[in-house]
């Protein structure tokens, strides 16, 4: 299980463990020298069981600072899950030793919620850590501080080494304890932003026949590993519906009934959360270049979707150009002059070699309709459409593309312009010059799709 919570990084596993001991030994000798050796050796191994969840929480953040926290109003939920569970035991050994260290169950008790609560805060608003903060992990973490106090409460009754932590120590423990309350109440007041969890709605449940075909695009997407034995089926009275699946770290889509387009994404392990990106048998390894993370998606690829490779053209880009840890994204498209076709196979590589998105669309080339609007009849049309003065805007490149409506493949232009601080969009069709999908947002609004892998 810690190989693969941790993704292979057990250099770092060791590191952690190493200092984890280090401070408690360090912990047991300063305090050996005002006690005797059983109540040192439990403020010891408080000390270990303090620096271990502390570095593990922290461990491999993305890096990007959100600020936000998100509150599940279902607090059972966290329980039911693997990393919950983890979590329990992960903080039930604080709460043992605080209470066998202090022989103060409440004091202890309180402590431990501090402790959970600052680690949680620290994980949306420090930019060396930048983890997921979330109240199922400070539910899990506190029920383990909680659980662990309890146990130890019974165990000191049977031992009773050492004295009780003083009422001067306890005092200034409370007065302390109270200054980092109130710095934590003023962070979350000022800083942090809750986000409600949007829970998710029933959705009805995929037939076997619907789960076979999600089975059996993931087989020759991925292998035999990672079949699913439940479904749910969306129904989607505007376009293709899909089947949809959890993924260890992960999910799929399977667009249906034409089967077309299996989309899958898993967790990037730079998230350092769960189980993370998917390692190809036989292609995954390290790498540090475009070139390299093409090689590896090339391997892929005639090993796992050979259809795409005749007369396609690859390109290849960053995820981020700043940040080379998101990766590169290798994608094969087929072209009939001008025309984008609706092939598509679109992977992306993050450094370690292992794949964090597959869009893959095994379509033949289709059959269109001749174009009667150009590039520039094109913009007319969209211009007139949304009242936009085409000298003050600024249009984005052009999709040319050829893409199924109503069942019948048509030929559109995806347009895209900017005017007045609002971003403009539209599809027109190439053959008749009608309008679709027609949207403005506001220019500094999150558009469709601004994650992950993105292009028509």
């Amino acid at each position: 299980m810690i190989k693969a919570v941790f993704q292979d990084n057990l250099t770092f596993l060791a590191f952690a463990i190493a200092l984890t001991l280090a401070a408690g030994a360090i912990a047991y000798l300063v305090a050996a020298r005002r006690m005797e050796r059983a109540p040192a050796a439990f403020y010891g191994l408080w000390t270990s069981s303090t620096v271990g969840p502390v570095l593990l929480t922290t461990w491999s953040g993305s890096g990007i600072l959100t600020y936000q926290c998100t509150i599940n109003p279902n607090v059972t939920q966290a329980f039911t899950t693997t990393q919950g569970q983890l979590n329990v035991l992960l903080f039930a050994p604080f709460g043992l030793f605080a209470v066998l260290a202090t022989r103060r169950a409440l004091l202890s008790v309180g402590i431990g919620f501090l402790f959970t609560t600052i680690v949680e805060t620290g994980q949306a608003t420090l930019p060396f850590v930048s983890r997921l903060c979330d109240t199922d992990d400070l539910v899990t973490n506190s029920v383990g501080v909680l659980a662990g106090v309890a146990v130890g409460s019974v165990v000191d009754r049977g031992i009773r080494f050492g004295k009780p932590l003083s009422r001067p120590a306890v005092r200034r423990t409370v007065i302390g304890g109270t200054a980092a309350t109130l710095l934590v109440a003023g962070v979350w007041t000022a800083a942090i932003d809750p986000v409600r969890a949007v829970l998710p709605t029933e959705a009805p449940t995929a037939s076997p026949q619907q789960l076979h075909a999600l089975n059996s695009a993931l087989n020759k997407a991925l292998g035999s590993g990672l079949a699913v034995s439940e479904a749910n089926f969306h129904n989607n009275i505007e376009g293709s519906s899909t089947i949809n699946a959890p993924l260890p770290g992960g999910y799929a889509e399977l667009t249906w009934p034409d089967q077309e387009k299996l989309t899958v994404h898993f967790t990037p392990s730079s998230q350092g959360e769960g189980t993370y990106a998917y390692w190809i048998p036989g292609a995954s390894r390290r790498v540090s270049t475009a070139e390299q993370a093409q090689q590896v998606a090339t391997l892929y690829t005639q090993r796992h979707a050979a259809w795409a490779l005749p007369d396609s053209q690859v390109k290849v880009w960053p995820v981020d150009a700043v940040d080379k840890n998101l990766g590169w994204v290798i994608e094969r498209r087929r072209w009939r002059g001008k025309l984008l076709m609706p092939m598509r196979l679109d992977i992306l590589i993050e450094p370690s070699g292992r794949l964090v998105d597959l869009i893959a669309r095994n379509v033949d080339d289709p059959k269109t309709p001749p174009s009667k609007f150009g590039e520039q009849q094109a913009w007319q049309r969209f211009d007139s459409y949304h009242k936009i003065k085409s000298a003050q805007a600024r249009r984005e490149q052009p999709i040319y593309l050829a893409e199924r409506r109503a069942d019948e493949w048509r030929v559109h232009w995806r347009l895209t312009a900017r005017y007045n601080g609002t971003v403009f969009s539209a599809i027109v069709d190439a053959t008749t010059g009608a309008i679709h999908n027609a949207a403005a947002l506001p220019e500094d609004a999150p558009l469709p799709g601004a994650q992950g892998i993105h292009a028509p």
